[in-house]
């Protein structure tokens, strides 16, 4: 494959056109100085100041296309689309490219199951087991004082398992969505089973979102990608969307193109994912804006094309591990935010909207080295405008023994996580470069990449048994 710098990549941009009605130079301005002003999410006291231009940034993490949608107010600021959708094929990215949303798929889909649960096809808090008709959830001592439920489910509180999914290469059979959920062949993970009491803790689960995905569909009678066209994405104007999988021949010539983390293609183009509701939403950001809009006008008893406000207003209550139905709920008054994250094969995406204001970003890439830079392009746009709840963190690292340092590496949860030493520095390893663990104290570190914070958790004999993240998720030391 032919490789082609970042900077020519960024210099192919399209689709700035859908700006608000009325606008005047403002947002070319704007675009500008958020395209100078892309900065890691952690900034460490002490050392130079840390800045990249966009071109710079996607060259970094071998991004070939990224495609950005701003709002204010309930109106599109701007959208604007970088790079290259198909390398190989010279195809530019534009505003209308389609990009796998991955999790970004789940608080779409849960905006469906609150439609069923206010017509009282669902409920929010009976036993799951109870409403599914074409498979049960096994039973389990686990679950005797405190049933799973599709609140649990959608809020990642029911105590099951399988975080994520990879998905299929092109040419792989695929697996029913019971086959999924029970870890059959062909299916290429794990069965989804409980771990923990449900209620109890947060722990993000892919798995518990396909037995809702299942709940919805058993309570229709309908396809999900049907369901979810006729009950979300065409309620909230999403007209380049989708959850049909794989994706249909005719939209493949719109769709981006998956990259690795070093700019190489994934074979077949991209995977496909059964797991719909979990992670099949093919879409842009201009659909996840309009998407937003519709749950911003619920909320604030604007509209109830999308649910009504007493279901927006549960869906935007948080709980456990700061997450409300199917998507997280941070910040108070000004800074009050729903946002989710998602990474599918060979792409990133974040979407961020505001309960107030009618702020929205919404950012997607093609390549697995891209979370990194689709977290600096969503501060940059929030620090540009003022819009709270994304400041630069600047931390004070603390001086911590190698030896102390060398105990904390190994793997944890299955994988998810996994830490080395780079010299005397803690490194988090993922599908992209190595990013510093900047030590906050001997125990709580913060990575460099994105911000996220972990603490060391030990056992009684005080040897380390996992780790914790702000959020609260657990991830287990791997044996």
């Amino acid at each position: 494959m032919k490789r082609h710098s970042a900077a020519v990549l960024a210099s192919i941009a399209l689709g700035a056109g859908l700006v608000a009605a009325g606008a005047n130079a403002a947002p070319a301005a704007d675009i500008k100085a958020i395209e100078r002003d892309i900065q890691p999410s952690v900034q460490v006291k002490g050392r130079p100041k840390v800045v990249h231009t966009l071109d710079e940034a996607m060259a970094i993490h071998h991004v070939p296309a990224i495609s950005v949608t701003v709002a204010d107010h309930g109106h599109i600021l701007w959208a604007k689309a970088y790079g290259f959708a198909d390398v190989a094929a010279h195809r530019p990215a534009q505003v209308r490219t389609l990009f796998q949303a991955a999790s970004i798929s789940k608080p779409v889909a849960a905006s469906g199951a609150m439609q069923l649960v206010q017509e009282g096809k669902l409920s929010l808090d009976a036993d799951a087991n109870s409403e599914l008709k074409s498979w049960r959830i096994p039973d389990s001592p686990l679950t005797k004082e405190a049933p799973i439920t599709l609140r649990g489910l959608l809020t990642h509180t029911a105590g099951l398992t399988v975080h994520g999914f990879p998905g299929y290469a092109a040419g792989e059979p695929l697996p029913t969505l019971v086959q999924v959920i029970e870890g059959k062949p062909p299916a290429n993970t794990a069965a989804v089973v409980v771990d923990h009491k449900p209620g109890t803790h947060w722990s993000y689960s892919g798995g518990g979102i396909s037995i809702a995905q299942l709940m919805m569909i058993d309570a229709t009678g309908k396809a999900f990608p049907d369901l979810m066209r006729a009950r979300v994405l065409g309620p909230a104007a999403m007209s380049d969307s989708t959850y049909e999988q794989p994706l249909p021949a005719p939209l493949r010539g719109r769709a981006a193109h998956a990259y690795l983390a070093d700019g190489a293609p994934v074979e077949g183009d991209w995977h496909t994912y059964p797991e719909m509701a979990a992670a099949g939403l093919w879409t842009t950001p201009t659909d996840l804006t309009k998407w937003a809009f519709a749950l911003q006008d619920a909320y604030a008893g604007r509209s109830t094309r999308l649910m009504s406000q007493a279901s927006a207003t549960t869906m935007l209550t948080p709980g456990l591990g700061d997450w409300g139905i199917g998507i997280e709920v941070k910040g108070e008054g000004d800074a009050k935010r729903f946002m989710h994250s998602g990474g599918n094969w060979g792409f990133r995406s974040n979407l961020v909207g505001w309960t107030t204001g009618g702020h929205v970003i919404a950012v997607m890439v093609n390549g697995d080295d891209g979370w990194p830079l689709v977290q600096a392009v969503t501060e940059a746009v929030a620090r540009h405008y003022g819009w709270k709840g994304f400041e630069t963190k600047l931390v004070e690292a603390v001086q911590v023994s190698p030896d102390k340092l060398a105990a904390v590496t190994g793997r944890y949860g299955g994988g998810t996580a996994k830490l080395a030493l780079s010299g005397t520095t803690l490194v988090s390893i993922g599908d992209g470069p190595p990013s510093e663990m900047i030590p906050l104290s001997e125990t709580t570190f913060m990575r460099a990449s994105d911000g996220m914070t972990v603490s060391v958790e030990r056992g009684a004999d005080g040897k380390i048994t996992g780790l914790r993240t702000a959020g609260g998720d657990y991830l287990p030391r791997d044996k």
